[in-house]
């Protein structure tokens, strides 16, 4: 079965207008640092219909690249949200620029194949920019992409656009992971609660999860005693970020993030983490999750 990897990325919403910029960049710039030629011929091509996101028509020529932006932005008077799609297109970025200028509750672009028939079949990439419903003063990037198109040669780019935007917003937690339900870490999947909403605004104080590449905040890296602690578990690369975060990277490459290692990382941060003993599904849920990258030893 085919996973998907998703890279996230949480901090607390400053302002509107600090938000329209930091979007606009990760949904742009990310989506070229990540899949730079597949945009850029996406962004060249031209004679896409542009009703294609209307109405059930073909989006193109079977096997083309094809792809959309969109928000959905809300009126906190009246909670009404509008929701507005373009097809990506050159012409149509500036578009979605000026749509980002407003309350954005979710802002994305994806860039997918058509099939043969000419509809949207497999995704390539999806950028994401949200704030929670029900924790809207914090704002989740996001990045998306199968598995297989997350090879060593393609995990380099990911791991620097996480760290230049790392950087950038002092994340309460950030990782590149599975894809999980909902947008939760496997520890929150199997330790609980339900809901990131509920972890959110305790992520300072307690880690939401852990992976083979993440961002520590800055709050628990130095109640964990700080960069030199990290080293002890001797991973792949540990970088203090300006505002105190530590990036840790724990192997060279996400397949490498076995056992030996994952205990090891469980380990090193379990006094951050939320207690409980993560939870095994039945087979049959089992068989239909990625594979599972915690340590099974109870917290409490």
């Amino acid at each position: 079965m085919q996973h998907a990897i998703r890279c996230e990325m949480d901090s607390e919403h400053r302002s509107a207008e600090a938000l329209t910029d930091l979007a606009w960049r990760w949904l742009v710039e990310g989506a070229e640092r990540l899949e730079g030629p597949a945009l850029q011929a996406l962004l060249e091509s031209t004679g896409l219909p542009e009703d294609s996101l209307r109405k059930s028509v073909p989006c193109g020529p079977p096997g083309a690249l094809w792809g959309f932006v969109s928000t959905s932005t809300v009126d906190r008077d009246t909670g009404r949200i509008t929701s507005r799609s373009r097809v990506l297109t050159r012409k149509n970025l500036p578009q979605l620029r000026k749509w980002l200028a407003g309350d954005v509750q979710l802002a994305e672009l994806a860039l997918c194949v058509l099939d043969g028939k000419g509809m949207p079949d497999r995704e390539l990439l999806r950028m994401g920019v949200a704030r929670n419903e029900d924790s809207p003063d914090w704002i989740r990037l996001s990045a998306e992409t199968p598995e297989d198109r997350f090879g060593p040669a393609e995990q380099p780019a990911w791991r620097e656009l996480l760290r230049d935007f790392a950087r950038e917003v002092d994340p309460s937690y950030a990782q590149i992971g599975y894809a999980r339900a909902i947008g939760r870490t496997e520890h929150e999947e199997r330790v609980g609660p339900p809901l990131p909403s509920m972890t959110l605004p305790q992520s300072r104080q307690l880690l939401r999860g852990y992976e083979w590449l993440m961002v520590v905040p800055r709050e628990i890296a130095r109640a964990l005693g700080g960069p030199a602690a990290f080293t002890a578990i001797d991973p792949y690369q540990v970088e203090e970020l300006p505002e105190g975060a530590v990036l840790l990277q724990v192997t060279p490459a996400f397949d490498g993030f076995t056992d030996p290692w994952i205990e090891r990382t469980w380990r090193l941060l379990k006094p951050a983490l939320r207690p409980g003993r993560p939870k095994r599904f039945s087979d049959h849920v089992e068989a239909d999750k990625p594979p599972s990258r915690i340590w099974y030893a109870d917290l409490d």
